[in-house]
């Protein structure tokens, strides 16, 4: 199972950052549209411009590292109805990289200042304003985030279907598999469902 998205107005949010820099993200999506902006998994803020993220843009995956600068760095051509495997990793101020599938794209080393986001959100996120933007078109699952930077290894066997809470567990402070209720299995925050997504199939993921 998962939960569909209608890439209009439905997210679901966490009323907490759940991390900051260092931390990793990660989270397997099927796509309908792949062309406007479309954001996966984020930690953000309403009231300044502070936002770690993973998103796509005119096809391309990338994560966002975003503050007194925009430092993106790019994961590659994303296809519209196909599962793929997705994940951020962001290793400081200077150092961020996309995974699509377990392939690592190029590290971006832009110097951003420290941030402070305050919300956690699956299909959209905050960008300095009250209201979210760029909603996730499409169906998500196995939504993870680590409070660490996870090895290329350690990715690699998320993408071969591992799921999230058996990979550096230790560190894993958010894990929602999406899969009926909306439930924040490592640290029991609570989920809020806004506008409806929706509960649909998806493939089995884990072996």
């Amino acid at each position: 199972m998962a939960y569909d998205f209608n890439g209009t107005n439905q997210f679901l949010e966490v009323g907490s950052a759940v991390a900051n820099r260092p931390c990793t993200m990660a989270a397997w999506a099927y796509l309908d549209n792949v062309t406007s902006p479309r954001d996966f998994v984020s930690v953000s803020s309403k009231t300044t411009l502070a936002v770690l993220r993973l998103n796509v843009l005119d096809t391309q995956f990338r994560i966002a590292d975003q503050g007194n600068v925009n430092a993106v760095a790019n994961g590659g051509t994303v296809s519209a109805n196909v599962w793929n495997h997705y994940a951020g990793v962001f290793a400081s101020g200077s150092s961020r990289t996309p995974y699509t599938n377990g392939v690592a794209g190029a590290e971006n080393t832009t110097t951003v200042a420290a941030i402070t986001p305050t919300f956690s959100n699956i299909g959209a996120f905050y960008a300095g304003t009250s209201t979210p933007i760029q909603f996730f078109d499409g169906r998500m699952a196995e939504i993870g985030i680590w409070n660490a930077v996870l090895t290329a290894a350690e990715i690699a066997s998320l993408a071969r279907g591992m799921t999230c809470d058996k990979v550096r567990p230790q560190s894993l402070v958010f894990y929602s598999p999406l899969v009926r209720d909306l439930i924040d299995q490592k640290g029991g925050l609570t989920i809020t469902n806004n506008n409806g997504a929706t509960v649909a199939n998806h493939p089995r993921i884990y072996p």
